[in-house]
């Protein structure tokens, strides 16, 4: 299995934002694979682990104990085959990020992820291999005022059994 965890997107904004892209996708038709889940912020990248039930476990009691924090999401920006909003790091993300890493190294054996490492926070829109299309959702999507400061209250927590991409499924919703 793979594990995931994230920080969800408030409501609004994720309307909002996927209202656009499905628009203007209507003439691209790109692969919206990245909707399956709810727009949220990756912690760190996914993981396999044999161990699910208990770092599930863990990972709940620990974002359980986090409060509620803001982030700034910043103008769409394409990374390659990727399409997404970055995020302004700020402390919270990046203790969250750091403490993750090492209490799932040292409880459970799972090694520092080599993206982990230099850890880009972002909530992806779209992932394609035709970066044509990509650019041409990118300037599209230019057209619109994304910047913003969003309130995060909900962290999820999500497996796959081969870690693709709208394959994953989410298994807890921790409001905090």
């Amino acid at each position: 299995m793979y594990i995931w965890v994230g920080c969800k997107l408030p409501e609004s904004f994720e309307t909002q934002i996927r209202s656009i892209c499905l628009e203007q996708n209507k003439a691209l038709g790109l692969n919206t694979a990245a909707f399956s889940l709810p727009q949220h912020v990756s912690l760190k990248i996914s993981f396999p682990s044999q161990q699910h039930k208990e770092i599930l476990a863990y990972l709940e009691a620990f974002l359980q104990k986090q409060p509620p924090f803001s982030l700034r999401i910043q103008s769409v920006q394409q990374q390659g085959n990727i399409l997404w909003l970055p995020v302004e790091e700020n402390e919270t993300l990046r203790q969250l990020h750091q403490q993750l890493d090492a209490q799932l190294e040292q409880r459970f054996g799972i090694a520092q992820h080599e993206f982990d490492k230099c850890f880009l926070f972002h909530s992806t829109l779209f992932m394609a291999e035709d970066t044509d299309k990509l650019s041409q959702m990118r300037t599209a999507l230019e057209a619109f005022p994304m910047e913003q400061t969003l309130q995060v209250d909900t962290f999820l927590l999500g497996l796959s059994e081969n870690n693709l991409p709208g394959e994953y499924r989410i298994v807890r919703k921790i409001r905090v």
